[in-house]
């Protein structure tokens, strides 16, 4: 897998907000429901596999976060799984594939442990899931998938180190790196594509050698060097 992972199923106690969501789903519906809580952290670890063969202090590493809840009906999400509380392109959908036993078998456990009968029941059904990728997956994924969408070609070596350095100022707007997704810091000096796109010097130069155009807006390197 081009990617690491952690997954954390569990169930909480009812706070003061789950207590009300129950209080007024059972004056209405009957049957069984799961409160579900979805929280997950997309890493990339800002190195490639060669540096982490060396001995570090710390790991540098880009974060995002995604948090969503949802309520649904018992029979409803064991039928339909985990496609049904997942936008598109949260986590890789192998992933997807390979946590949802487990997560299907926690769910029917829950269900399974209500205890006493009634009318309705509602179960907190908790999902934390880190997603950790490296560096140089992140950028092979991001040229594979532009390459299914148009064959591409290498920059040449006269249209790379054409690019101009450029010092980031104070109180510029901040940008960041499209290629690994971190922020440009101030007084950074990166390289700015002919489009005025800006790159960290490392991320745009691998790009460019395998692929000539701007990631962002597909701007070419070799057809404005003709």
């Amino acid at each position: 897998m081009p990617f690491e992972f952690n997954v954390e199923v569990s169930t909480i106690p009812f706070d003061e907000n789950d207590e009300a969501i129950y209080q007024s789903l059972a004056q209405v519906h009957m049957g069984d429901f799961f409160s579900i809580k979805i929280h997950v952290t997309n890493r990339i670890i800002c190195l490639t596999r060669e540096e982490l063969q060396q001995p570090l202090s710390r790991i540098p590493y880009f974060e995002s976060s995604y948090e969503t809840t949802g309520l649904l009906a018992c029979p409803q999400f064991l039928e339909s799984g985990l496609v049904s509380v997942f936008p598109d392109n949260i986590i890789p959908p192998l992933l997807l594939h390979t946590i949802t036993p487990h997560v299907m078998t926690f769910a029917r456990d829950l269900c399974e442990s209500g205890g006493e009968t009634r009318a309705c029941c509602m179960f907190n059904l908790v999902l934390d899931i880190v997603v950790e990728k490296l560096y140089d997956d992140v950028v092979n994924m991001m040229i594979e998938e532009s390459a299914r969408e148009v064959r591409t070609v290498p920059a040449s070596k006269a249209a790379i180190e054409s690019l101009k350095k450029v010092n980031l100022e104070k109180g510029m707007t901040k940008e960041s790196c499209s290629v690994c997704l971190e922020e440009l810091i101030e007084e950074e000096e990166v390289l700015a594509m002919p489009c005025k796109h800006m790159y960290h010097q490392e991320c745009i130069t691998n790009w460019l050698q395998r692929c000539d155009t701007c990631p962002l807006c597909r701007f070419s390197m070799n057809k404005s060097s003709t």
